[in-house]
This record gives structure tokens, C-alpha cells and sequence, in this order.
């Protein structure tokens, strides 16, 4: 006999009721989302220095745009940019609210492409303000970090790009350009933090200005030429300039390199793929011998923790000739030696000068070269506990700098000069 179970007919009329009831409760929904036509997206981030303790918070938002739509123009981008707003408050996230007061959409940095310093703010120290960018959701790790001279308002608003009409390409060309010629660091947040958490480690970010010529339209009649942001000479493209870095040690800007000695200190660091540098012909010092610089080995640090300490820095470039001013014909073996040894001797002088000022006036280890002491200690407590910045007062530094000329280019020798004609071959038959 089989015996079979059935639901009451009541009991099963308050279970589908019941089913009904809860079942949407059970999946998941978008009831609390946000259209992109609600919301404002932040693309650089611009934080100054006010009185009485606030900060002014610069916004530069980004307007989603249908790039199909009719009232789109062939070509353009798919976020067009608005004129910058500044905010006056006590915290980042203060500043996002106060905004939402004037700013008809929904205040997001979840497309933030661009932070910026003012100078400064950056002296007086931006921990306060990095634990508000990294505890917030929104904000990542890898956006891009500068320094601006001045006001980052100022720089924010005379910033015109020439080629990039998107606001959220523009920091990823100036970032990849900078990567490239080496005038100029990337620096994610994450680098400011390990600056400020690791020992014995200080970051370094890229510098804007505005250029004071460019926005004159005039070209500076002083001679001489500059690697320093603000004070290029040129005439026309974008009035801001991004060249050369601030120096952090730990969450404070202590100082300034030009964007030749930033060359230098990627080398140091081993970061150039390819870069282009300038430097004096051996046989003539007032011409130049232009190199092109290509990744070869890492510089390699070796430190004796005597007291005083002694850095040794042993730095191999691989370079190919792409300027000779003068007629000297480097191609032939003992002149390619003797060119090699010379160029040793510049680029070691001018890379001992900067690690001196870094290193020893500074005490901001950027590269960094306490790297090179770890394997000397039994723990990490132990490496920690060093006092690696006292010890770098009185550092003795010595740089060795190896250039290997691999070509000369797509012409070996100099152009000849055609012989100058004799007084005898003037004269008539």
C-alpha cells in the first residue's frame, strides 16, 4: 500500500503567498544605482593651502557626452571638459559635499586620472591628506601624484592640452611621455605611501608650473637654456610646463631637481628605456655630443657601513651617437675609446654631485640605495632600526659611470668638407 503526502490546501496557498513575497527580496537588484547622466566625474583633483587651517579643493569635471549623438562632431572624444571649480574646506571629502551644493550631479572620483599638490602644502606635508585618498573607495592606488609651483588651482586652470581633447587621456600621455624621456617620475599614491611607510625609502614626484612666456606669447631674451618647469624658453603650445621632480622625504617636499638631473637620477635608478642626453664634445666644450640612451643593466650599489659610509655606485649605459657638432671622427677604435672615457667622466661628476645633494644634504634616500644594505642584516627589525639618514650626513659617494657607444648612427664618419680652392687654380689659363 502506498502511502502518499499532500500539503493541505491551505497550507499551500500561504506557502506561494509567502514564495511571492520574499522571493524578490532574495535577488539581487540595481534599485540604488545612478545613471551616468547623475553623476560628475572628478578627473584631476588639484589641493591647496588656505588660511585658518582648510584647504581649497580644485575640480576639474569631466561631462559624459553620447559620441553617437547628433550634436557630436566628427573626431571628438567621448568626455569633454569643464572649467575647474575650487572649494574651500577642512577635509577632501568635506569639499566633495560642499561641491554638491553648486554642482548639479553627483560628485564621483571614480575616474580620477590626475592628483595635484600645491607647493606649498606639499612642504608642510600631505599625510593628512593621503589617508583621506586612500581609506575612500573610490580613490586608487595607482592615479598618478604631482607637484604643482605655486597654486595647483593656477596650473589646473592654464592647463590647455594640444593634441588630447579627453580629459582622462591627457594624465596617462603625460605620464607615458614622461616614462619615456625620463625629464620627468611617475608617481602613483602607492609611492608616496611607501615613502612614508617603508625605512629608509622617500619618493619623488613630477613638478607642473606655469610658464610665464608662454602665456605673454613672447620668447625670454635671457641667454642660456632651462630644464626647470616654469622656466623653459619657449614660445607657444600649453602654458604649463611638466618637467624635472619634487624630492619627499617621507610625506614632506624638502626639495627640487630640474629635469636633467632627473635624468640622471632615473638612470641611477634604472627606470630610462630609451632617452635622449646632451653632452659636451671632449675635443670641443663648446659643442655637444648628443647620445642616445638605451636600457642595459641595472646600477649596481655597493655600501660599506663603516663610519663614514662609503656608497659605491656602478652605473652601465648603452648609447648610440646621434649628434657630433664638430668634424672629430669618433668611429675609429682609439677615438671611440678616448670618447667613452670622457663621457665617463661628465656623466660620473654630474651623478656624484646629485647624489651628494640628495643623499648627504637631504637625507632623502629616492632611489633607493638602502636596498643594498638589507643583505647585511639578520632581520628587518634590525635593517629598520639603522639609522640610515643619520649615517648619510657624513656618506662619502663615488659614482662609476660606463657608456658603451654601440653605433654612430646611420653615417659613421663626419661630413668631409670639400678642399678649399688655391690661388693658383683661380688664375686663368
Amino acid at each position: 500500500m502506498r502511502f502518499t503526502f499532500r500539503w493541505p490546501r491551505a497550507a499551500s496557498r500561504w506557502l506561494t503567498l509567502g514564495v511571492a513575497l520574499f522571493a524578490p527580496l532574495a535577488t539581487t537588484g540595481c534599485y540604488d544605482r545612478q545613471e551616468l547622466e547623475q553623476q560628475a566625474f572628478v578627473s584631476v583633483l588639484g589641493i591647496d593651502k588656505a588660511p585658518g587651517g582648510l584647504i581649497d579643493c580644485t575640480f576639474r569635471i569631466a561631462q559624459p557626452v553620447n559620441p553617437t549623438g547628433a550634436s557630436s562632431r566628427s573626431g571628438a572624444q567621448p568626455l569633454a571638459g569643464k572649467e575647474p571649480i575650487t572649494v574651500r574646506a577642512r577635509s577632501i571629502p568635506e569639499a566633495m559635499m560642499i561641491a554638491n551644493g553648486s554642482v548639479e550631479r553627483s560628485i564621483t572620483f571614480s575616474h580620477l586620472s590626475l592628483i595635484v599638490f600645491g607647493e606649498d602644502l606639499a612642504k608642510e606635508g600631505v599625510e593628512p591628506y593621503i589617508e583621506a585618498l586612500t581609506r575612500y573607495r573610490e580613490f586608487r592606488r595607482t592615479v598618478p601624484v604631482s607637484v604643482s609651483k605655486g597654486k595647483a588651482s593656477e596650473s589646473m586652470k592654464a592647463f590647455q592640452p594640444m593634441l588630447d581633447s579627453a580629459i582622462t587621456r591627457i594624465a596617462d600621455g603625460v605620464a607615458l611621455v614622461s616614462q619615456r624621456t625620463g625629464t620627468a617620475p611617475v608617481c602613483p599614491i602607492q609611492y608616496l605611501i611607501d615613502g612614508m611607510e617603508n625605512p629608509h625609502e622617500d619618493a619623488m614626484a613630477p613638478i607642473f608650473a606655469v610658464n610665464q612666456n608662454v602665456e605673454k606669447g613672447e620668447m625670454p631674451d635671457t641667454p642660456g637654456l632651462s630644464y626647470r618647469a616654469g622656466e623653459v624658453r619657449r614660445e607657444g603650445g600649453n602654458p604649463v610646463d611638466w618637467m624635472g621632480a619634487a624630492i619627499f622625504r617621507e610625506d614632506r617636499m624638502v626639495d627640487e631637481v630640474t629635469g636633467k638631473d632627473c635624468l640622471y637620477l632615473r638612470l641611477l635608478q634604472g627606470g630610462v628605456h630609451h632617452a635622449t642626453l646632451t653632452l659636451q664634445d671632449p675635443e670641443d666644450p663648446s659643442r655637444d655630443i648628443g647620445l642616445e640612451l638605451h636600457k642595459e643593466r641595472p646600477a649596481e650599489y655597493q655600501v660599506k657601513l663603516s663610519n663614514p659610509m662609503i656608497i659605491t655606485a656602478h652605473v652601465p649605459v648603452d648609447a648610440d651617437v646621434i649628434n657630433i657638432s664638430s668634424t672629430r671622427n669618433y668611429a675609429d677604435p682609439a677615438a671611440r675609446q678616448k670618447l667613452e672615457s670622457e663621457l665617463d667622466q661628465q656623466v660620473s661628476e654630474r651623478m656624484e654631485r646629485l647624489l651628494k645633494r640628495l643623499l648627504v644634504d637631504d637625507q632623502a634616500d629616492v632611489i633607493p640605495v638602502s636596498k643594498a644594505i638589507r643583505s647585511q642584516f639578520m632581520t628587518y627589525q634590525q635593517f629598520a632600526a639603522f639609522p640610515w639618514e643619520e649615517r648619510l650626513k657624513t656618506a662619502k659617494i663615488q659614482v662609476d659611470v660606463q657608456i658603451h657607444v654601440r653605433r654612430f648612427g646611420v653615417q659613421l664618419e663626419p661630413i668631409q668638407k670639400r678642399p678649399e680652392p688655391s690661388s693658383s687654380s683661380l688664375r686663368r689659363p
